[in-house]
């Protein structure tokens, strides 16, 4: 979801808002009237720094090669595990059980 810095046109605060493409036009009020978008640097996120692999000793120089090295050994990063949901247990026929339950006792 991309980040827009605003400015208000009367009191010339600064704010960052979160919005979907789809609600590009969709902005703020501040002192009554819609802030206006300022154009603003990007945030670029740097690549990790090279490291020596605690597997198999080869130096690593970037996130993709990172990924791929883990993948190859049957690793994974702490805090990237991926969980399968938790299953709901079926049904087990409760009312069916309360049926035949009340038919033994001659209902």
């Amino acid at each position: 979801m991309p980040i827009y810095t605003t400015r208000c046109p009367q009191c010339g605060a600064r704010q960052d808002v979160y919005r979907a493409l789809k609600d590009y036009d969709d902005l703020p009020e501040c002192c009554g009237t819609k802030v206006e978008r300022v154009i603003s640097a990007p945030y670029v996120v740097t690549d990790i720094q090279p490291y020596r692999s605690m597997v198999t000793g080869e130096v690593i120089n970037s996130r993709s090669q990172h990924r791929a090295h883990l993948k190859q050994h049957g690793k994974v990063e702490i805090g990237n595990e991926k969980f399968e949901p938790a299953r709901r247990p079926e049904p087990t026929g409760i009312k069916e059980d309360v049926a035949r339950a009340i038919q033994q006792l001659g209902g």
